[in-house]
């Protein structure tokens, strides 16, 4: 009967050594920074800001209408 341990299989085991590929990339998308436009940032920030306006409004009118609507069927009962 044979006993097999831990230690023989994990010095079989080796990882591929990709650390230099990895830096180098990282290096290169650090080196190359492009300037940002100021106004291209505002209009985007424009932009999300409205898209939540509209949602906020959407909700405020509904829920508006609802207790509207509960007022009235209220009144009539």
């Amino acid at each position: 009967m044979q006993t097999k341990d831990f230690e023989s299989k994990s010095s079989i085991i080796e990882t591929p050594n990709d650390s230099m590929v990895t830096d180098k990339s990282l290096e290169n998308s650090i080196k190359v920074s492009q300037r940002v436009d100021i106004n291209v940032l505002k209009s985007r920030l424009r932009e999300k800001e409205n898209i939540i306006l509209k949602k906020n409004i959407l909700i405020l009118i509904s829920c508006l209408s609802l207790i509207i609507a509960a007022g009235i069927g209220v009144t009539y009962l």
